[in-house]
């Protein structure tokens, strides 16, 4: 960590850096294919109608969600492909920015970050950091922002996200595990070889600072597939699984986490406009 600053200081240099890298900061939205973003904001139009039913928000306050929508919607479908890449990859140049940097005052937890596969890295840097920042500020701002009603709706859907993903990967590293002292067991006892890969040059391996459960969760999550994945290789040296297959339970991981890394960011830049009003 590089630089203290006051609470709020550091927010606008980010939110500076993100409207120059963007032109417009809902243009920066995902990291993966259209279909994820369009059903994000299908739920994002869904939730509008059923608050506004509820009588949680107003006409005019769902109104405005909805046209918050629909302009991300166009704007993403008529950004070229190339400008879509040169976005995510300012994202993820800012987010590291992020983590260099710290906030005055707040209380943290620091964890050391060892990412074995380089196809989590992306999905860390451009999502985590900002989600972290997201974390506290909703601590700090989200009332101001969101009202007392809307700040606990967009806190449920967020935990409701993370609780899935965190659902999916205990699962997934649960029978990784199992298959593998499974198969191993089988191996050995056969007289066969049996491969054991290591991974001596990690893709990432770095200290940061959480500023809450919420995001100590998220790095968990993302951790605990990465010891998935160590078991994945050892499969696939082994001849029990095909690397297909594990490509294939990589992309799935990416797309389930992706929806919470869309929320997350929104909320951040959301949170970011009252931020820089303060």
């Amino acid at each position: 960590m590089s630089t203290v600053v006051e609470p709020g200081s550091e927010e606008k240099v980010a939110l500076s850096a993100l409207e120059q890298g963007t032109v417009e900061p809902p243009l920066t939205t995902d990291g993966a294919d259209d279909g994820e973003l369009e059903r994000e904001l299908t739920q994002m139009e869904a939730d509008a109608d059923r608050l506004q039913k509820e009588g949680v928000i107003s006409t005019d306050d769902a109104d405005m969600k909805r046209a918050e929508v629909a302009k991300t919607r166009k704007l993403f479908r008529d950004l070229p492909a190339a400008e879509r890449i040169a976005i995510i990859k300012r994202r993820r140049e800012i987010g590291r920015q992020l983590l260099d940097r710290q906030l005055s005052g707040a209380a943290v937890v620091t964890a050391r970050v060892r990412l074995n596969h380089t196809r989590l890295k992306p999905l860390f840097e451009q999502w985590w950091p900002y989600i972290n920042r997201m974390s506290i500020n909703m601590q700090r701002f989200g009332r101001s922002t969101f009202g007392e009603n809307d700040k606990e709706v967009v806190n449920s859907a967020l935990e409701k996200l993370l609780a899935g993903i965190e659902s999916y990967v205990d699962e997934q590293l649960r029978v990784a595990e199992g298959f593998r002292q499974q198969k191993e067991a089988e191996l050995r006892a056969n007289k066969e070889f049996v491969f054991e890969p290591t991974i001596p040059m990690p893709a990432m391996d770095i200290e940061v600072e959480a500023y809450s459960r919420f995001s100590m969760r998220v790095l968990s999550a993302i951790m605990k597939f990465d010891r998935a994945m160590d078991h994945f290789d050892f499969m696939v040296w082994n001849g029990i699984r095909d690397q297909s297959d594990v490509d294939d339970e990589a992309v799935n991981f990416l797309k389930r986490f992706n929806p919470l890394g869309i929320r997350g960011y929104m909320t951040h830049l959301k949170l970011m406009t009252t931020v820089r009003g303060n």
